[in-house]
């Protein structure tokens, strides 16, 4: 059947007992809508008796209740006049593989055959048409489209919204260029049920149109591809803004912010300060800044609002942030809104590392190439359609999981060296397009390791640009973090042979056959080969040297899973020197292979007509082979190629496997003095920085944050800001205390017993979204364990970092599922942001140290011990109050949040560091003190009050 206006869609959604078919699960509610003509004609509700008691988390969910389902009809008593509603329709539904396959198995189970109709799914066309949002829920997409959606998960609501859903995406599909719309199709997606038949029939009725419409004024084609026209690079008009005086107080600011946002007193603070510490440089020097931001007092605008008025077309502001949703905010809400209020215009632009875009001329060679796994061909459609409407090709965008997709790794950019002008994107390339509107842009939106490992190209700038680092305290942890540098230099011939394959291998992926025509690139092809030969026989010799010297005979660290030693500096020094001749060789190995790769690259863009699609598949996959050593190599040299003074600034250390086997060696560096690294690099290339964010201080006099961001207290102003929350109203702090309290430490069995049993015990009374923050995944992983032998996992919906998936990946199903228990450690004492109702209940398990036996720490501990200084207090005890600020900053994000925060850990009232941390935690929420009895009494009159 041939979908089109005419055709009468039957959109369905229905609540059941259960998700699972097989269990003898059964229908609660069936609901239609009757879509033709594009209007909605008819709808259609019913309960249904499902002879069976719902469980509990259903009734919930959907408030249909035991009782009201004892008085509807059972589902053979419905059949005939369900039936006879969706036959000759084409069936619809928000996850079509699950409606459609229920509602069959209930007909078959009272006599009726299945519905022979077509049948099409809303989740799958809107992630191909709409491949720029980050969730696919009903409630998510009617939230996007102002669709009235009162109450999801009941099927009527949920028909409705899905009915309208549907109308938008077939216009969508209309609107989509005939072009796109063919490649959609030759690309071939796998999708649900009769799903592809919307886009053939689209594509059908585009062939019978007598004129083709024209393309949108936004789009052009280029070399087969529909993109988006690149914007104008716009031009700041300087002459204009010298007129404009800066906004000084409450009221004038006032006139240039909307009217729905009020200037507040700490943010107006905030923003003179900036202001005033650069606006005169004849008469004062502009000092270091230090702004402690609480959250909540709208500190972007607070710093984009003066920024505006100090920067020029020369002399940009960069902002460096830790999270990519914050560089999107900041683009896409903060400063178009000032953009509204100013009297003259800011531009903005987002630098991100080359990976980050697509490379237009891999994917169009890639496009058709047919690829082992099936989701290849949905991405490809995905990315066909957001080449329609992105302006920046920042892969970012299409919220895909790089990790599962090795499609996005083919068709990353390498940067612009590789670019070369007559090839035919060369115009279109969106990472040139960035950096050209980099160079006359007010803002320049970075993230913190971009700043660190691209410093050098800010100071290449005329004039020294303006700095602010927001979000500080992820600032540091990155530097350290982006400099440590790893490498099996085992790995490193892997990929040689990788490579080496490429080139003879047997098959017809064969490099050499493909341009064996062409006799500069046979020239290069045997150059490269003999070459790589070489570098793989040094870098075994490296090895070698590298294990006698450092590692047989020595006394090793044992971790759990393996054995590291930290290399002292006089030993590093030796075992460098004894590899000299070998280094020096690598090196002029690593400069040839550079040239010869240059060449290649050119030639074969030269030649790009003689090459097929399939040519074009090994090509890159011999270019990414080359990547990927060419990165290894780099990494191997920039630990070994060393002067004395690198040696001195920097730790080194090796591990190998629990058989001290010479291949899993593994060489690791990182920066001793990141102070040093911070201030002769990345600091010298802008004016004095500006930092701010919600936690900087770990206490008054604490010199913890000035020497771990490597600036000087003298040369810095200070300013913390208040907070406006209403703490006392809006969350309670509870100190859990037991008996044996001194008698455990916080990594035993038996404590994490007690952790899984408090998490029970609170969740049981009072089932809220609740976030619970450990030191380690391995403590994690016992504690799930623990709740699973318990029985709790099987009633219970929880989610535990390293047993169930990344950080993100939890993220991302702990706010789809409410109410929802999420074990975590790292980033999300300080990454995530779940505002409102996402996040209720805060349990900290473990207080947040760092483990003194990482050869990293032990060194940094080493040095403080030289100085005559106890690295516990000086180091130890800061960062762990730091990190513990801001892990309980995750619960109160917005003026309306409230919640309550358990601390399980003990030694914040059985150590004398305990108070030390209390005090400095710069807490205003009410702290309830007691065995955890008492403190769940509490917790459910506090959330009785709330309700």
């Amino acid at each position: 059947m041939t979908m089109n206006s005419k055709t009468t869609f039957a959109v369905v959604d229905i609540e059941t007992t259960g998700t699972d078919i097989a269990a003898d699960n059964r229908t609660i509610q069936f609901s239609c809508c009757l879509v033709s003509n594009n209007k909605i004609i008819k709808t259609f509700v019913t309960d249904i008796n499902p002879q069976r008691e719902v469980p509990n988390r259903i009734v919930q969910l959907t408030g249909i209740t035991n009782e009201r389902l004892k008085k509807a009809k059972t589902f053979d008593q419905v059949a005939a006049q369900l039936y006879s509603l969706l036959n000759n329709t084409v069936f619809v539904a928000h996850n079509v593989n699950f409606d459609f396959p229920f509602l069959n198995s209930e007909f078959q189970r009272v006599g009726y055959p299945e519905l022979q109709i077509e049948a099409i799914d809303t989740v799958t066309l809107s992630q191909i048409l709409l491949p720029t949002l980050s969730s696919y829920r009903l409630q998510d997409l009617s939230a996007y489209f102002n669709i009235e959606h009162d109450h999801p998960h009941t099927a009527d609501s949920d028909a409705m919204a899905t009915a309208k859903l549907l109308l938008i995406l077939l216009r969508q599909i209309q609107m989509l260029p005939r072009i796109t719309l063919e490649q959609i199709i030759s690309v071939n997606p796998s999708l649900p049920q009769d799903t592809m038949q919307v886009f053939l029939d689209a594509d059908e009725a585009n062939r019978k149109r007598v004129h083709t419409p024209k393309l949108p004024d936004q789009l052009r084609i280029s070399s087969g591809l529909v993109l988006r026209k690149h914007d104008s690079v716009d031009q700041t008009d300087e002459a204009g803004r010298q007129d404009f005086r800066y906004p000084k107080t409450k009221k004038a600011k006032q006139k240039i912010l909307p009217d729905n946002l009020e200037s507040r007193l700490e943010q107006n603070k905030m923003m003179n300060l900036i202001y005033n510490n650069y606006a005169d440089p004849q008469h004062h020097d502009a000092k270091t800044l230090l702004i402690e931001a609480p959250t909540g007092i709208g500190k972007s605008l607070g710093y984009c609002l003066p920024l505006s008025y100090l920067v020029s077309a020369k002399k940009p502001a960069v902002i460096s942030t830790s999270t990519t949703y914050l560089q999107f905010q900041l683009q896409n809400q903060t400063l178009p809104m000032l953009n509204e209020g100013l009297p003259f215009k800011v531009h903005s632009v987002i630098l991100k590392g080359a990976s980050h875009y697509i490379d237009l001329y891999k994917f169009r060679n890639l496009l058709f190439v047919p690829d082992s796994s099936s989701q290849t061909a949905f991405i490809k459609a995905q990315i066909l359609v957001w080449l329609t409407v992105t302006t920046t090709g920042d892969l970012d965008e299409l919220h895909l999981n790089v990790d599962q997709t090795p499609f996005v790794w083919k068709i990353q950019h390498t940067g612009v060296k590789w670019l070369d002008p007559n090839e035919p994107f060369y115009d279109d390339d969106f990472l040139r397009y960035n950096l050209q509107k980099a160079e006359s842009a007010d803002f320049v939106i970075v993230n913190h390791s971009y700043l660190i490992k691209n410093w050098q190209y800010f100071k290449d700038l005329p004039t020294k640009p303006y700095l602010l680092i927001d979000e500080t305290q992820q600032f540091a942890e990155t530097a350290i973090r982006n400099n440590q540098e790893r490498i099996n230099p085992l790995s490193l011939i892997t990929t040689i042979n990788k490579i080496l394959a490429n080139i003879n291998g047997t098959h017809e992926d064969n490099i050499r056959e493909i341009v064996g025509e062409d006799a500069i690139l046979d020239h290069a092809i045997s150059e490269l080969d003999g070459q790589l030969r070489e570098g793989k026989n040094l870098v075994a010799n490296v090895i070698q040297t590298f294990f006698e010297m450092v590692v047989k005979g020595k006394r090793l660290h044992r971790n759990v899973e393996f054995f590291e030693r930290l290399i002292p500096i006089t030993e590093m020094k030796s075992v460098i020197s004894a590899n000299q001749a070998s280094i020096k060789k690598l090196r002029a190995v690593h400069d040839s292979l550079d040239g010869l790769l240059a060449t290649l690259n050119t030639q074969i863009d030269h030649n790009a007509g003689a090459y097929t699609n399939h040519d074009f598949l090994s090509i890159y996959s011999f270019f990414e082979n080359y990547n990927e050593f060419n990165h290894k190599l780099r990494l191997l040299l920039s630990i070994i190629d060393v002067d004395d003074k690198s040696i001195e600034q920097h730790v080194t250390w090796v591990t190998v496997n629990n058989v001290k086997d010479v291949n899993s060696l593994t060489l690791n560096r990182g920066i001793l003095k990141t102070e040093d690294y911070l201030r002769d690099h990345v600091y010298s290339a802008f004016e004095p920085v500006t930092f701010t964010g919600a936690t900087i201080f770990s206490s008054r006099r604490s010199q913890f944050i000035y020497n771990l961001l490597g600036i000087s207290r003298e040369d810095s102003a200070i300013k913390r800001l208040k907070s406006d929350f209403n703490p006392k109203d809006q969350a309670r702090l509870y100190l859990v205390t037991g008996q044996d309290d001194q008698q455990f430490a916080t990594n035993s069995d038996t404590y994490l017993e007690k952790v899984a049993a408090n998490i029970e015990t609170i969740y049981k009374n009072e089932p809220r979204q609740t976030l619970v923050l450990f030191n380690s995944l391995n403590a994690i992983e016992r504690t799930y364990h623990l709740l699973q032998e318990n029985g709790f996992t099987a009633t219970h919906f929880v989610l535990a970092q390293g047993v169930h998936g990344t950080a993100s990946k939890i993220s991302k199903q702990f706010i789809h599922h409410e109410p929802a228990i999420l074990l975590g450690a790292n980033t999300f004492w300080q990454g995530v942001d779940f505002p409102r109702n996402l996040l209720e209940n805060l349990i900290v398990a473990q207080l947040p140290f760092d483990t003194p036996s990482d050869p990293y720490n032990h060194a940094l501990y080493s040095i403080e011990r030289s100085k005559g200084k106890n690295p516990f207090y000086s180091i130890t005890l800061p960062k762990a109050t730091l990190r513990l600020r801001q892990g309980m900053g995750r619960l109160l994000r917005t003026k309306d949040d409230f919640g309550t925060i358990f601390i399980l850990d003990p030694r914040l009232l059985s150590k004398r560091y305990g108070s030390t941390i209390l005090s400095n935690l710069r807490n205003d929420i009410p702290v309830i003190q007691g065995d955890i009895d008492d403190c769940v009494l509490d917790m459910v009159k506090f959330f009785e009050s709330r309700n």
